[in-house]
């Protein structure tokens, strides 16, 4: 009869809606079990800006050039060796730096080039340049920058980066010409111990020899900073002086830091000529050392806040010495922040005492890069303590001028690989 179903009928009807059922059932638990592995990997590979600075200096009318850092986890497909560095490889990077105010273009796919990197620490840096031709504004004010996502994984904050540069293109009354705006350089990763106190120095230096400031990004009115922005309770800015205190006692875990570097003509003024951002990341970990343990860096020819003098297509070559905090500890690496083109050596022992090591650097500026730049270095240890960070200007000048070589025995120091002594040479800043 139809509409009644024997029990061979009934039980094949069961068996296909059973199997219906359960191939539905699996068909969404493997779909969701999918989008977890999918997320998963998303978070991996997402949580992997490590931080940067946008600065800019003009070129001409209306004409700017727009200097970039920026800084990845290695692993997540911004993979960088000393043969990287050697052979000036561009590396893709990723999104684009976009005019924000004044203005609404894409100004450039933010490629680079490797300048440094960490094999331990898992991170890879570097920076490039970029002319961009401004459209004429009532006020010459234009703002640019770079967002995206993801940080880390942060104790404070959230995942978003937002980097935001401000430019001023009027001409200054002072010196005839349109603003330069101050440049900086930290590396991507500042480890701190728990429970100690740390003062860092935020390196600055400015063209036109104004009042350099520090300050927090700000959410508001615009935003410069994302899911950033005042993300290190407990810590203090010395806006005037750029140093950055603080107590390591809140969590462990990654902090981000958002600031904006600004000029001024006096110290009394409260409007910058330009608003550069610099953000990195702060790692506070255990430890079972004392606070007093880190590595130190000893008097070397390259000193804190020194200027030095080089040439366009003259060798600058010097040597690092870092030393270790404890008998008991040794230095593992000195991580540098360092212009396109510069070579580090390997990481060798120095001297008969076991606690310190050295690297050197070797670097023959292009004509393209005339003008000053940041290097720093900071040396590692093997419980991942890092020492103060040392930062010097140097001075990329058009013609040779005239040269110092220095004693052989202040500095020069044989490696395994090259029983040839390597002399630091370098201009006196007079």
């Amino acid at each position: 009869m139809a509409g009644i179903w024997d029990d061979n009928e009934l039980t094949q009807k069961e068996n296909i809606e059973k199997r219906s059922w359960h191939d539905e059932i699996f068909t969404k638990e493997h779909i969701a079990d999918n989008a977890k592995r999918r997320w998963s990997s998303y978070i991996k590979k997402s949580s992997h800006f490590r931080g940067g600075i946008i600065s800019w200096k003009p070129t001409d009318n209306h004409q700017i050039e727009i200097n970039y850092r920026v800084a990845f986890r290695a692993s997540s497909g911004h993979a960088c060796n000393a043969s990287t560095i050697k052979n000036g490889t561009l590396l893709p990077g990723e999104g684009s730096l976009q005019c924000v105010e004044g203005c609404s273009d894409t100004i450039t796919t933010m490629s680079y080039y490797c300048t440094d990197f960490s094999d331990t620490e898992d991170w890879t840096s570097g920076t490039n340049s970029v002319k961009y031709n401004l459209s004429a504004s009532s006020n010459n004010l234009y703002t640019f920058g770079f967002s995206s996502c993801c940080w880390i994984p942060l104790v404070e904050g959230s995942s978003d980066w937002k980097m935001r540069t401000t430019a001023n293109l009027t001409v200054r009354q002072d010196t005839g010409k349109i603003n330069s705006s101050p440049v900086s350089a930290m590396q991507p990763v500042v480890r701190f111990s728990y429970g100690c106190d740390y003062t860092l120095k935020i390196p600055v230096s400015d063209d036109d020899g104004d009042v350099v400031k520090c300050r927090w990004s700000k959410l508001t009115p615009n935003d410069e900073c994302g899911g950033v922005c005042e993300t290190l309770s407990g810590s203090y800015l010395d806006e005037s002086s750029c140093v950055l205190t603080y107590n390591a006692t809140q969590s462990t875990g990654w902090y981000a830091v958002a600031l904006q570097i600004e000029d001024f003509k006096k110290t009394t003024d409260t409007v910058p000529f330009s608003s550069v951002s610099l953000q990195f990341l702060i790692f506070v970990a255990n430890s079972s050392e004392s606070c007093a343990s880190r590595p130190i860096l000893p008097q070397n020819i390259i000193t804190d806040g020194s200027i030095l003098h080089s040439s366009a297509n003259k060798i600058f070559n010097e040597s690092i010495i870092a030393r270790s905090g404890a008998a008991t500890l040794r230095v593992t690496a000195i991580d540098t922040v360092s212009p396109i083109g510069m070579i580090k050596s390997a990481l060798f022992p120095f001297g008969t005492s076991g606690r310190e090591w050295f690297v050197t650097v070797t670097w023959t500026p292009m004509k393209s890069q005339i003008g000053t730049h940041l290097f720093c270095y900071t040396a590692v240890d093997n419980l991942g303590q890092t020492s103060d960070q040392t930062c010097v200007t140097l001075v990329v000048d058009e013609e040779p001028s005239d040269t110092v070589v220095l004693n052989k025995d202040c500095n020069a120091f044989k490696t395994p690989e090259n029983d040839e002594e390597q002399l630091s040479i370098f201009s006196y800043y007079i």
